[in-house]
């Protein structure tokens, strides 16, 4: 299951492997004090599209869009198919920087992987 947090909101027991994809890297310092277990920035939306969704807050439509476009495509896709598959046996938790509780990187990031859990099997392995 998946799981989307701000990197201020508080670590519970039930987050799992907490997983932080933004465009932007994280100091040490922060990425143990927000208990980040990866910094996937890879997974993240290209820096210009991400800098494009902060300074147009409404745009969140255009932005997923094109950051799923781009995950879809992109090399990762493998990879986030597994971890769409994993997320049926294990706890995920997504965490995100930006003020929107609905419209963030970690929002888009989810919807497209649920996308991909359509691929997996009831175990959660691949069809």
């Amino acid at each position: 299951m998946f799981k989307i947090k701000h990197f201020l909101e508080p670590v519970e027991a039930g987050d799992g492997q907490r997983i932080w994809a933004e465009p932007i890297g994280l100091t040490r310092d922060l990425r143990e004090w927000c208990r980040i277990d990866h910094v996937l920035c890879h997974l993240g939306p290209t820096r210009e599209l991400w800098d494009w969704f902060e300074s147009h807050p409404d745009g969140y439509d255009y932005f997923r869009a094109c950051y799923h476009e781009a995950l879809a495509n992109g090399p990762a896709k493998p990879a986030l198919q597994q971890l769409a598959c994993a997320a049926m046996r294990e706890d995920f938790t997504l965490v995100y920087d930006g003020d929107d509780p609905q419209h963030n990187t970690a929002t888009a990031l989810y919807e497209f992987l649920s996308e991909l859990e359509a691929y997996c099997t009831d175990d959660g392995g691949e069809k």
